[in-house]
């Protein structure tokens, strides 16, 4: 179990510095930001059943469904880039608050 957990950090540290070396397009910050999100959920349900605590396994639908939400969110932000602008760098963000 430790191994797994190990793992899983490992993953996430991978995700935050892939967010701080791709700022440019905003699908790789939406995939580290999935990532992120799935190592929580797994970290979860890891970390629960190794104490026993059932209970919280509740949390991980609650985190699941924060995921889809922020998924939809950026997709749809991603296509209303590409639809105005033809391309999808995160500098033409700017430009949607005219």
């Amino acid at each position: 179990m430790n191994f797994l957990i190990i793992i899983i950090l490992i993953s996430n540290a991978t995700a935050i510095i892939s967010i701080f070396f791709n700022k440019k397009f905003l699908l790789s910050i939406l995939l580290s930001l999935e990532l992120i999100l799935l190592n929580l959920i797994i970290l979860n349900l890891v970390m629960n059943i190794q104490n026993g605590n059932l209970i919280f396994i509740s949390f991980s639908l609650i985190i699941l469904t924060l995921s889809a939400i922020e998924a939809s969110i950026g997709i749809s932000l991603l296509t209303l880039i590409n639809r105005n602008f033809n391309n999808s760098n995160i500098n033409n963000l700017n430009i949607l608050k005219n």
